[in-house]
């Protein structure tokens, strides 16, 4: 039975405070349109919105009535411009309720979700709007107006969003259009908020901290703050983040004790909200609607429906590249699993445990192992460490200085901390970016990079980038970027420092930053990040192999040893296994998905076994039960495979990196880096969506990628 949403829309405030009392309705006083964040209450934002809706909504409505000829001046121009307000105050909520969602703001996310859902649909199915564009492309293919390369593009990406809204139905289907779509914003949000609700719940508490045996004494310190904050009068708490592998799992020596985080991990997706559902539940329920929604569009399901606006032609492709990698993950999982049972690593952190490995045994299993490349069965295995691979946990400012040296070093330009901006977040911090002149120092300012790095109950798990504002000649706006991770705070005098998959996730989540940091573009619509969203992971990736670079070696990109590949079959199988299930949810006909909504759980484990991937000690990386990307929002919906697709496009670019540097040193290397980093940033980064990403790449690598890369860096194939 479909579940019934309640009401979303409340009655607005009959008055809207003026732009002096409403900070979000005035243009930011701080550097680079910065709004002050410290003068922002919760009442501001949803008066700010509504102004922001209504002043796009008149400029639409003179767009649609203007008499004079579709030009791009009189269409494109004026609509590029309409939503100045709205994005400023829709940038900042999204900004400050990811990292500090109160429950007052989770209040407001309801509103905002709701009224942003019917303002879309009224934008998308405009139908004196959609003449117009329509008109100014006729013009355009008759020759009776001109517009640049870019303005093309702009008119072809709001064409085809339109279309893909329903601008083209009747106006009864635009109706259904819309309370789908209405019902489709409630349940994410609900998702979004239960999931929350959830990982706070499931943290695990152990009365001994002598429990958390393995971890060291900041993690433990750490973990029994976060007991006394939770109310405890004594004993360590383990919060959940979003992936399935929790962090702690792979340094607990006590078997007992990982099998208590593990089990928390996995049985997400049981707490029920008011309405008695579960996440799994929603998210099924989610998984209908958008099936709804597709066939409404005149699509089979919704993988067809968000094909048009993805670099991937069809599910095929897809599909053969799945296949691919799925094929060599499952081979190589099976042979790291035997390597650990050969290796007894189980046994010796435990003795009095049973010999037979279970799910919480692996991660420990494989990190453990590693750590004993110096005995001969684990140099046998894996062999001997890289020259600069790093050994040990790195302090965060030597961190924040290898990512800033790296960008430096490729795309000229220099980081400056403003500790007279006011932090946009408890902890976080503030840096300008430069670009760098010719005797090193700075020169013009580019944008605001906000980096906020601590975990906090109120804050979304995982780690992202987004925007305050971007670049765009249009508006006049300047990128204003944040990055936020979910890095444990030191407890006491403990200073922060940095583990490898932490600094990865540090550099990766930079390559984002300097997307938009580095973005020239017209339109905000195309700048930076707003990409095609198999395409928007493709940057960050590639930032990912300068952690090398940083580490003084001679070329980033190196042919990986097997050291580097060991875990590659574990983490890619667990990885592609998410995947599937994102495209299984959603290339479900409407009866498909109805009857797959009766039982979540037993239809996802038939979707992994079809391809494979059910394996007893390999969870996927997300469950139905915990799949934020996928359920608290539409942007990532089956879209999953993107991290996959992007990353074939980060390995062969790392191989051109390679050839790039190969044998060169000193200066001669210094200069070869700064060639490649200019050739990649004005040739792709730069030009985000202002022309197919695809010819970006081809323009900047000089070639079209290919999956053999890819395959060599996850040890699927012979080198």
């Amino acid at each position: 039975m479909e579940h019934t949403e309640p009401p979303v829309h409340a009655e607005m405030p009959r008055s809207t405070p003026s732009a002096a009392g409403n900070p979000l309705l005035r243009e930011g006083t701080l550097d680079y349109g910065l709004p002050e964040l410290s003068q922002i209450r919760d009442e501001h934002w949803l008066p700010a919105l509504e102004a922001g809706i209504e002043a796009q909504r008149t400029a639409v409505e003179d767009i649609a009535e203007d008499p004079a000829p579709a030009e791009v001046s009189t269409v494109l121009h004026p609509l590029g411009g309409s939503h100045q307000l709205l994005s400023r105050v829709e940038r900042a909520f999204s900004c400050m309720f990811s990292v500090h969602a109160t429950q007052a703001r989770q209040e407001v996310q309801r509103e905002v979700t709701a009224r942003m859902a019917a303002h879309r649909d009224w934008l998308a199915m405009h139908g004196g709007l959609y003449r117009r564009l329509e008109a100014l492309q006729s013009a355009l293919a008759r020759g009776e107006t001109s517009a640049t390369a870019e303005q093309h593009r702009m008119l072809q990406h709001v064409l085809e969003e339109a279309r893909a809204a329903g601008a083209g139905l009747g106006e009864t289907a635009q109706d259904q259009l819309r309370s789908l779509n209405l019902k489709l914003g409630a349940a994410e949000t609900a998702y979004e908020q239960l999931q929350r609700r959830e990982a706070e719940a499931h943290a695990v508490f152990f009365s001994d901290p002598a429990e958390l045996e393995g971890l060291d004494a900041a993690e433990t310190a750490a973990a029994q703050a976060a007991a006394r904050e939770a109310g405890h009068t004594g004993g360590a708490l383990l919060s959940l983040t979003l992936p399935v592998q929790q962090g702690p799992l792979e340094r607990m020596t006590r078997r007992s004790a990982r099998r208590r985080l593990h089990e928390a991990s996995v049985s997400r997706g049981t707490l029920t909200d008011d309405d008695g559902r579960t996440t799994s539940q929603i998210g099924a329920h989610i998984a209908v609607l958008r099936a709804r929604r597709s066939r409404l569009l005149g699509f089979e399901h919704h993988l067809d429906s968000v094909l048009p606006t993805r670099t991937a032609p069809d599910r095929d492709n897809i599909e053969r590249m799945l296949e691919t990698i799925v094929t060599g993950a499952v081979a190589r999982l099976d042979a790291e699993i035997q390597t650990l049972r050969d290796a007894g690593v189980i046994e010796a952190s435990d003795p009095g445990g049973p010999a037979r490995l279970r799910p919480w045994d692996i991660s420990f299993g494989i990190a453990a192992l590693a750590k004993r490349q110096g005995s001969s069965d684990a140099s046998t295995e894996m062999g001997s460490t890289p020259a600069g691979e790093q050994q040990q946990d790195v302090p965060l400012e030597q961190a924040l200085g290898q990512v800033f040296a790296a960008a430096a070093q490729l795309y000229g330009i220099t980081v400056v901390e403003r500790e007279d901006l006011p932090s946009f977040a408890p902890g976080a911090r503030s840096f300008e970016v430069f670009e760098t002149s010719g005797d090193k120092h700075p020169g013009a300012g580019i944008g605001l990079f906000l980096l906020d790095l601590y975990a906090r109950p109120s804050k979304s798990g995982g780690a992202w980038m987004n925007s305050f504002s971007v670049a765009s000649t249009l508006t006049g706006s300047a990128p204003v970027v944040i990055n936020a991770l979910n890095i444990t705070a030191p407890a006491g005098e403990e200073q922060t420092a940095l583990g490898p998959s932490a600094m990865r996730t540090l550099f990766h989540e930079f390559g984002h930053a300097l997307h938009g940091l580095l973005a020239e573009a017209e339109f905000e619509e195309l700048s930076g990040t707003a990409v095609p969203r198999d395409n928007v992971e493709f940057p960050s990736q590639v930032n990912e192999i300068f952690q090398q670079l940083s580490a003084g070696l001679s070329a980033p990109g190196q042919q990986p040893t097997a050291q580097e590949l060991w875990g590659k079959g574990f983490s890619t199988v667990e990885h592609a296994a998410a995947v599937v299930l994102d495209l299984a949810w959603h290339t479900l006909s409407v009866e498909e998905a109805e009857a797959a909504a009766a039982d979540p759980e037993a239809f996802s484990v038939k979707a992994l076994a079809a391809w494979g991937l059910d394996h007893p000690l390999v969870p996927p990386r997300y469950g139905i039960g915990f799949f934020k990307h996928i359920f608290a929002g539409s942007g990532y919906a089956a879209g999953y495979y993107s991290y996959l697709w992007a990353r074939v496009l980060a390995a062969d670019a790392s191989e051109w990196y390679r050839e790039q540097l190969a044998g060169k040193q000193g200066q001669q290397l210094s200069e070869a880096v700064a060639a490649a980093g200019s050739r990649v940033r004005r040739g792709l980064l730069a030009r985000g969506n202002t022309r197919d990403p695809l010819e970006s790449y081809r323009i900047s690598f000089g070639r079209d990628p290919e999956l053999g890369p890819l395959l060599r860096q996850l040890g699927l194939a012979e080198s």
